[in-house]
Parts: structure tokens; C-alpha cells; sequence
């Protein structure tokens, strides 16, 4: 067993997926886990899961302060951190951070999530995304960047303004989660050809065809539609919805004064995001996801209580 102390674990669990990083001081990510160990998808508890995983780092390297984030601190999940208020800081989240003390292998700690007002005026929530914006905000200030407005898409993106060392507010929308029901169960999926390969026109169709009048519930039907009158064949049916939904999304979103906007996700969806708000006139700026989740943990991991 070696002896490194100055190494750490950083995991992001979420309902679908279990993600750690062996990382070192600066951020470097010296070995990762990616498993689909998400909460939904466990029958063993969460000790055993976690301790699976990360089992032979901590044989190797000793005793390693371990930071957790995402669904694995709500009520559903292994230990019920309550959500922080916003606005809130890096220090906040790491004195409301809690120690899961059944576990005995090394220290393993859970960050809180944050709850503020989105732009509609109605109660919102994060887990794991807080972990990425202040990871985010370093990445930025290594880099010499300032965005206006930063955009975390997945299954539920969040959009927020960006103020340095400060989380305000922020909204949230199901716009991942949207097209994966409409491409999979609905009337949609008949004209869809999921084994398509992705096409940068048929997408940016869908972002153009977003701008019409007539809304987005009348637009979706246009997926079935131009199908059915052979202006497009279903291999272009998967692209040209999610041009919809996300062009619809960014007419709400990434609104003025907004000019410039990071994006903080998976790399094709980032990249995808950056495409379309490219194609409206923004400057986006794609930012690693995994490099600012390490980073942003690396700094709460800094100001945890003794």
C-alpha cells in the first residue's frame, strides 16, 4: 500500500449512473469508474456499491477523503442531505456537506444540493449540477473566460446565470427527458429510424422550424408529419426532434443579454448545444464536464469541516 494522501475520490451518482475519479491535488484524474450503478438500477445497498468500486484505490493508496454528489443525497437515495438555499457559495455547500458515518473504509462525504426560484417564479432544484458550476467557474478563470450564462444540458437541464463564486438563481427544464419519451413511446417514434446516423441539417431544420409560429406542441406533430408527406424520411426524424425541443428550449433560455453561454455536459450533447446556439448568433463555449466536476469537488473537499 502506498502512501498518498494527497489523493481523493470524486463520485458522481445519479440515478443512472455511477461515475468516480481518482484525482490528485490539481485536478488531474489519474483513473476513473463509469458503470450504470445509478439508483435506479442498485438492489444492494449503497455501502456495498460504493466500496465495490473504489475498494482496490483505497488498497493501494491508503485512507482517501471520498466527496459524493447527485440523487444519492435525496430522500430516495442513501442518506437525505436537504437542499441549500440559494444563492450559496462553495463554502456553504462544503459546511452543509454530511459524513455518511456507516461507512468505515475511508471518509466519505455527501455535498447538499440547492434550491432557489426559476425564471417562471415556481420552486427549483439541482443535485450535482452545483458541484459542476463552481468546477465550471475555474475551469473559466484558467482559461481567461466569462460567460453571461452557463447551460448544463442532460435529461434535466439547468440554466443559470454566471456570478463568480456565487450560485443565484437558476432554471431548470425537461428537455432531455422530453425527447427521450417522445423518440421512444409516442405516435414520434413511427417515424423515426433510431438507427440513423445524426444529421447536422435535419437538426438545424428543427432549431430553424422552432422559430415558426404555432408553438412547440403544434411543432412536434411536424415530426410525423413531414414524414408522412415525404419532405424527410424517418433517418432524419431522431435530429430533426431534438432540433425542435432544443430550439425551443434556447428561445426561452438564451435570451438577451446573453451573449456568450458555457456548456457543461457529455461531449455530443454539449456539442450539439453549442451547434444550435452557434446557429442563433451565441458564442458558446463547450466545457468539460468531468474536469469540472473534479474541480469543483476538489475545492468543497478543501473547506469540509475538520
Amino acid at each position: 500500500m502506498s502512501s498518498t494522501k494527497n489523493l481523493s475520490i470524486v463520485v458522481d451518482w445519479g440515478t443512472s449512473n455511477f461515475r468516480a475519479y481518482l484525482v490528485d491535488p490539481n485536478g488531474q484524474c489519474l483513473e476513473r469508474i463509469d458503470s450504470a450503478d445509478g439508483l435506479n438500477n442498485i438492489e444492494r445497498p449503497f455501502a456495498d456499491v460504493l466500496i465495490g468500486h473504489i475498494e482496490h484505490w483505497l488498497q493501494q493508496h491508503g485512507t482517501l477523503t471520498t466527496l459524493m454528489s447527485g440523487m444519492l443525497g435525496s430522500p430516495s437515495g442513501w442518506q437525505h442531505v436537504p437542499h441549500l438555499p440559494g444563492p450559496t457559495s462553495i463554502a456553504q455547500l462544503a459546511q452543509h456537506s454530511q459524513l455518511v458515518t456507516e461507512f468505515k473504509p475511508c471518509p466519505a462525504w455527501i455535498v447538499p444540493g440547492v434550491s432557489g426560484t426559476g425564471i417562471a417564479g415556481s420552486f427549483d432544484v439541482m443535485r450535482g449540477e452545483e458541484v459542476q458550476y463552481f468546477g465550471a467557474q475555474q475551469w473559466l478563470k484558467q482559461h481567461r473566460m466569462e460567460p453571461e450564462l452557463l447551460c448544463f444540458p442532460g435529461t434535466h437541464n439547468k440554466w443559470l446565470p454566471f456570478i463568480p463564486e456565487e450560485l443565484g438563481q437558476f432554471s431548470t427544464t425537461m428537455s432531455g427527458e422530453l425527447f427521450e419519451l417522445l423518440s421512444k413511446q409516442s405516435i414520434l417514434a413511427h417515424s423515426i429510424d433510431p438507427e440513423a446516423n445524426w444529421s447536422d441539417t435535419a437538426f438545424l431544420a428543427g432549431i430553424d422550424h422552432a422559430t415558426r409560429p404555432g408553438g412547440l406542441l403544434h411543432h412536434l406533430f411536424s415530426v410525423r408529419s413531414r414524414n408522412l408527406s415525404g419532405e424527410h424520411t424517418g433517418a432524419a426524424g431522431e435530429s430533426y426532434l431534438s432540433g425542435l425541443i432544443i430550439g425551443h428550449e434556447l428561445s426561452k433560455m438564451a435570451t438577451a443579454p446573453a451573449s456568450s453561454i458555457g456548456i457543461i455536459g457529455s461531449h455530443s450533447l454539449a456539442q450539439r448545444y453549442q451547434s444550435a446556439l452557434r446557429h442563433r448568433g451565441f458564442d458558446a463555449i463547450c466545457i468539460d464536464s468531468e474536469a469540472a466536476t473534479i474541480l469543483g469537488a476538489l475545492a468543497i473537499m478543501q473547506r469540509l469541516p475538520d
